[in-house]
C-alpha cells in the first residue's frame, strides 16, 4: 500500500519558449534604445573642433545687434548653414573687429564700404564693435551707432569728445553709411575667445562657421600681413 500522503506535488511544466520570446523582445527593445541614442550622438557630433584657427568651427558670439536703426537679440552660430559641404553655393560671413576710438578703424571706414559694395552679396559683413584698453577709448553704443550711420556726434576739436580717440566727429568718418551689422562687443568677449590682439582684425567664415582665413595666421617674411583684400578675392571671387 502506498502512502499517498507523502506524495509530493510535481510542479507543472516551465514554459521556456515565453521566456525565450521575453528575452528576445528585451534585447531587440534595448538594442534599438541603444541604436537611437548613437544616431543622435553621430548627428551632433562634428569632426571640427572649437576655436579661432583656421580649420575650426569660430567659438559663439550673441548678444545683441544693430541693424537699420535698430537693435535686436544676435547669435552667430544660428547663422551657419551646417549642411554646406565644399563646393556648395552659400553665403559667407566676413567679420570686422573694430574700435570706434581706433585711428585705423576710423580711417577704415572708406575701404569697409569698397568691400561691401563689392561682396556684399557673397558674404554677411559683421563689424564687432570692441573697447580697447586704452586711454581715449571710451566707447559707447551711442559713439559705435553714429559710427556706423555717419550721424553727429563729437566734435572735430580734439576734446576727447566723438570717434577716432575723441578727435573727430562721427559724421565725418570716411567711406559711406555702412549697411550692414554691427554687434555690440565692448565687454570684449570675441576678444578673448578669437584671440584677438588689435584693431582693425579681419576674419572670414565659411557658411558653415568654419575659419576660412584669420588675418593673425597670414604673415610673411618681413613681418606683414597678408591682406583681407586679397583673401576675399581668393575666397569669394574678384
Amino acid at each position: 500500500m502506498i502512502n499517498m500522503a507523502r506524495r509530493s506535488r510535481v510542479p507543472p511544466p516551465k514554459n521556456i519558449t515565453n521566456d525565450g520570446d521575453s528575452r528576445m523582445t528585451s534585447f531587440l527593445v534595448t538594442s534599438a534604445v541603444l541604436s537611437v541614442v548613437a544616431i543622435i550622438f553621430v548627428s551632433l557630433s562634428s569632426p571640427y573642433s572649437i576655436g579661432p584657427a583656421e580649420g575650426q568651427i569660430i567659438p559663439n558670439l550673441g548678444g545683441e545687434v544693430y541693424e537699420s536703426g535698430a537693435w535686436s537679440d544676435f547669435d552667430l552660430h544660428s547663422m551657419f548653414d551646417r549642411d554646406w559641404e565644399e563646393g556648395d553655393e552659400g553665403q559667407w560671413i566676413y567679420i570686422q573687429v573694430m574700435d570706434t576710438d581706433c585711428p585705423y578703424c576710423f580711417n577704415e571706414g572708406d575701404e569697409m564700404s569698397d568691400r561691401y559694395n563689392q561682396y556684399g552679396l557673397k558674404a554677411d559683413f559683421l563689424s564687432v564693435v570692441v573697447e580697447l584698453s586704452i586711454g581715449g577709448h571710451d566707447g559707447s553704443r551711442a559713439e559705435f551707432t553714429s559710427f556706423k550711420d555717419k550721424t553727429d556726434y563729437g566734435t572735430n576739436n580734439d576734446d576727447g569728445n566723438g570717434c577716432n580717440s575723441g578727435k573727430a566727429n562721427c559724421a565725418d568718418r570716411p567711406g559711406d553709411i555702412h549697411n550692414w551689422a554691427y554687434v555690440d562687443d565692448l565687454d570684449m568677449t570675441a576678444m578673448s575667445a578669437w584671440d584677438v590682439t588689435g584693431t582693425p582684425f579681419h576674419i572670414l567664415l565659411k557658411p558653415n562657421g568654419e575659419v576660412a582665413w584669420n588675418q593673425a595666421e597670414h604673415v610673411n617674411n618681413d613681418g606683414q600681413r597678408q591682406t583681407i583684400d586679397n583673401a576675399l578675392s581668393n575666397f569669394l571671387g574678384a
